[in-house]
């Protein structure tokens, strides 16, 4: 399966969800450029990104994007803040692409993958769930 394959097949777990209504980001600042980083850098990442949205005063809640299977996890936020927004914070912290959810339809945005265009995955709501 190809990178963005597994990008396309992603999967949410997130314990408290925004409204269908609300339109928002889910990005990471774990694992830049898909490499895979040991767990206390990708959690200090983490934290940076956490002060970060909270300093901007934006709505931010905590969720995981998963493999299918659940055999991966990685720590997520969903954040309430445009498009714009989002993709600039995705290039900066070099993710390949981040989720967009508009009325509870799900879209892979490339970041740094420019061979790539956006593409509309579905229902965000049919691939969250709560633990």
């Amino acid at each position: 399966m190809t990178l963005w394959a597994s990008y396309e097949n992603a999967v949410f777990m997130m314990p408290k969800p925004f409204p269908k209504r609300w339109d928002f980001a889910v990005i990471t600042a774990c694992n830049p450029r898909s490499k895979v980083l040991s767990d206390q850098f990708n959690d200090s990442r983490d934290r940076q990104l956490e002060a970060e949205l909270d300093l901007a005063g934006l709505d931010a809640r905590p969720l995981w994007g998963c493999s299918p299977d659940w055999q991966y996890r990685e720590k997520s936020w969903a954040v309430r803040m445009s498009q714009a927004q989002a993709e600039a914070l995705g290039r900066r912290l070099e993710q390949n692409a981040i989720y967009w959810v508009s009325q509870d339809l799900l879209y892979l945005v490339p970041c740094l993958l420019h061979s790539q265009q956006t593409c509309v995955l579905g229902r965000f709501s049919e691939r969250c769930y709560q633990p």
